[in-house]
C-alpha cells in the first residue's frame, strides 16, 4: 500500500469533527483556550435555555453568553461544589477534596459560625481540619498545560490558592485581585466592594498591581467604544465620572492578554474567575437604573446589574479573540483556533427555581451550575449535553483536547498524580454520548451554619436517569431522589420506595461506602467521646422498608 493508500484509509475511520481537529493542530499546534468562570452565578440565571433544560431567566439579560451556547455545547447537568473554594481547589487539582493535593472542603473552615448564632453550642461532631489552599507538589491543571508549552494565566478570584497568589502552581501570570477594596481617603481607612477608590497615596485604585491601570473614572471614549456598542437599554451616559467596576476592569485586562498573546508561538491559556455575581452585591450604574426601573427591589437589581455585567465582560473577550490587535481588522481572528469555556463555581445566591437550594447546599440548587463550551470545526453548535460533569472532569478533558497524555506525568517525588476526573473530551467531539462513570461524589466531615452538616453524598446515573443518596452522619439517616424525574427533590423516594428503588438504593449505599473507605474519606470525631465517626453501614438503607 503506497504513502497515498494509507492516508485515505486512515482517513475513512476519521469523524470529521475529529479531522478538523488534526488540521488544526498540524498549522498551529494547540488551541488556545480561555476559560471564563463565574462566582456564584445559578443554573437558572443566564437567559439562555440551552444550559437549564429551558429555564432560562425571564428577569436577567445575558445576550453574550446566550449566543455563546448557540455556537458550542451546553451542559445541563453540570456540577460543582456548593462554595468557591472547593470547586477552585478541585477544578485545579482534578482531585475530590479527599485527594491528597487538595483536602479543600469548604470556604475557610468545616466549623464555620453562623452569623446569626453563636457559635456551634449543639454539635455532635467535632469536624476535619481542612487545608484552605492546594497543595503545590501536585500536577494541576496549569502544570498539564505547560507540558503542551501553553503560557499560563489567572487573572481575578484566587481561592483554593493562596491570597495572594506564589509559589509553584504552574502559572505565569498570577494576576489574583480582591474585590474587597480598601484605601485611605482624606485620611480615613475606607472600603469599598467592586468599584476602583480615589486613594489619597495612589489616586484611583484596586489595589491590585494587575488591574491599578484600568482603575480611572468612566470617561466619554471608554464609555462611546467599549460600552455603548452593547446596546443594553441601560443610560451609559450615567456613567461618566463614575468609579470603574472591577469586573470591568478585568475584563479589559483580559482583552490586553490576548492582544499580548494572540500571534506568539506558544498557544495560550487564559483562566478569568471573576468575582461576578458574588454576595457584597454591586452593580454598575448604567444597569441598575436599568433593572430599578423595571421594578426589581434594589437588592435583585444589583444582582441584575451584576450579570448583565458580567455578560458583557464575556462579550469583551471574546471580540478580542475576533480582533486580537484591534485594528477593526479580523484578518488576525483566532476564534476559530480557541477552545472556550463557561462556568460558575456553585449556585446561585438566590431564586434557584426550579432547584431546591442555593449557595452552601448540596441540594441541587447549590451545586448544579451553566457549563458551555464552544470550539468552532470542532464542538458542534447549539448541541446540548445532559451528562453529569463535575469540577474535577476538566483537567482530563482539557488535557485530551491539547493530546497531553496525564497517565506518563510525574511529580516531583516521581510517584504519578492521581486525579478523580473522567475526561468528556469525546463528548464535546460528537464522539460519544455518554463517559463511563456512573458516580459522583460530595463528602463535607463538618459544617457550614445552617446550610449542611456532616454528610455524603452520591449521585448516580441508572441508563439516562440520575439518582441522589445523601446519608447525614449525626443521626445516620438517608434521603434519597430521583433528579431526573424530581428536579426540585420534594420526593424522598426512601419514605416509599418501590422493589426496584430500593435495590437502586442498596446499590449506592455500597458505592458510597466503598468510595469513603477508598479514599480513607475523614469524617472528624463524635464531640462526646472523642472517637472517629464510622461510615454508613453496608445496607443501612434497608431499615426503610415498610417491612
Amino acid at each position: 500500500m503506497n504513502f497515498l493508500s494509507k492516508i485515505i484509509g486512515c482517513a475513512v475511520l476519521i469523524t470529521p469533527l475529529f479531522m478538523s481537529s488534526q488540521i488544526k493542530n498540524e498549522k498551529n499546534t494547540k488551541p488556545n483556550i480561555v476559560f471564563i468562570f463565574a462566582d456564584d452565578l445559578g443554573w437558572a440565571d443566564v437567559s439562555t435555555g440551552n444550559t437549564n433544560n429551558n429555564n432560562g431567566s425571564k428577569i436577567y439579560e445575558t445576550p453574550v453568553i446566550d449566543k455563546l451556547a448557540s455556537q458550542g455545547m451546553s451542559f445541563t447537568n453540570a456540577y460543582t461544589n456548593q462554595n468557591c473554594a472547593p470547586s477552585r481547589a478541585a477544578l485545579i487539582s482534578g482531585q475530590y477534596a479527599t485527594g491528597t493535593e487538595n483536602q479543600v472542603y469548604n470556604v475557610g473552615s468545616l466549623k464555620r459560625q453562623d452569623k446569626r448564632t453563636k457559635g456551634f453550642p449543639n454539635i455532635l461532631i467535632e469536624p476535619f481540619k481542612q487545608k484552605k489552599v492546594i497543595a503545590e507538589d501536585g500536577i494541576n491543571m496549569f502544570d498539564v498545560l505547560k507540558t503542551k508549552g501553553y503560557k499560563t494565566a489567572l487573572v481575578g478570584k484566587s481561592h483554593g490558592t493562596p491570597h495572594p497568589l506564589k509559589g509553584d502552581y504552574g502559572i505565569d501570570l498570577p494576576a489574583d485581585i480582591h474585590h474587597i477594596i480598601a484605601a485611605p481617603i482624606n485620611g480615613k481607612r475606607t472600603k469599598s466592594f467592586y468599584l476602583a477608590m480615589n486613594s489619597d497615596k495612589k489616586g484611583w485604585t484596586f489595589n491590585s498591581e494587575f488591574v491599578d491601570k484600568y482603575a480611572n473614572p468612566y470617561d466619554d471614549a471608554y464609555i462611546n467604544t467599549i460600552l455603548k456598542p452593547y446596546n443594553s437599554q441601560g443610560d451609559v451616559s450615567l456613567l461618566k465620572g463614575t468609579p470603574k467596576h472591577l469586573t470591568d476592569a478585568i475584563g479589559d485586562f483580559s482583552v490586553d492578554y490576548i492582544k499580548e498573546n494572540a500571534n506568539s508561538e506558544n498557544p495560550f491559556f487564559l483562566y478569568v474567575p471573576f468575582h461576578a455575581v458574588h454576595s457584597d452585591v454591586t452593580g454598575r450604574k448604567d444597569l441598575t437604573q436599568k433593572y430599578l426601573k423595571r421594578g426589581l427591589k434594589p437588592r435583585i437589581a444589583e444582582y441584575a446589574s451584576m450579570i448583565e455585567l458580567l455578560d458583557q465582560n464575556v462579550g469583551k473577550i471574546n471580540d478580542a479573540l475576533k480582533d486580537p490587535n484591534r485594528d477593526g481588522n479580523n484578518e488576525d481572528d483566532i476564534t476559530n483556533n480557541t477552545i472556550f469555556i463557561f462556568y460558575s463555581d456553585n449556585g446561585g445566591l438566590f431564586n434557584n427555581t426550579p432547584l431546591k437550594g442555593k449557595k452552601g447546599n448540596l441540594t441541587e440548587g447549590g451545586i448544579r451550575v451553566p457549563l458551555i463550551f464552544r470550539y468552532p470545526n470542532v464542538i458542534k453548535e447549539n448541541s446540548v449535553s445532559n451528562q453529569a460533569v463535575h469540577c474535577i472532569d476538566f483537567l482530563p478533558t482539557l488535557a485530551a483536547l491539547t493530546s497531553v497524555d496525564i497517565t506518563s506525568l510525574k511529580k516531583k517525588d516521581g510517584n504519578t498524580p492521581k486525579y478523580d476526573g473522567a475526561s468528556f473530551a469525546k463528548i464535546l467531539t460528537g464522539e460519544a454520548e455518554r463517559i463511563s462513570r456512573e458516580n459522583l461524589f460530595w463528602h463535607l466531615p463538618g459544617y457550614m451554619d445552617e446550610r449542611f452538616s456532616p454528610s455524603t453524598l452520591i449521585q448516580k446515573r441508572i441508563e439516562d436517569e440520575y439518582y441522589k443518596l445523601f446519608y447525614f452522619y449525626e443521626t445516620n439517616e438517608f434521603e434519597m431522589y430521583n433528579i431526573t424525574k424530581d428536579i426540585s427533590e420534594k420526593r424522598n423516594i426512601l419514605e416509599n420506595p418501590t422493589s426496584a428503588e430500593m435495590e437502586i438504593a442498596l446499590k449506592m449505599n455500597a458505592d458510597m461506602l466503598a468510595w469513603l473507605k477508598t479514599n480513607n474519606a475523614p469524617t472528624g470525631t463524635w464531640v462526646k467521646n472523642g472517637e472517629k465517626v464510622p461510615y454508613p453501614k453496608l445496607n443501612a438503607v434497608k431499615k426503610y422498608l415498610n417491612e
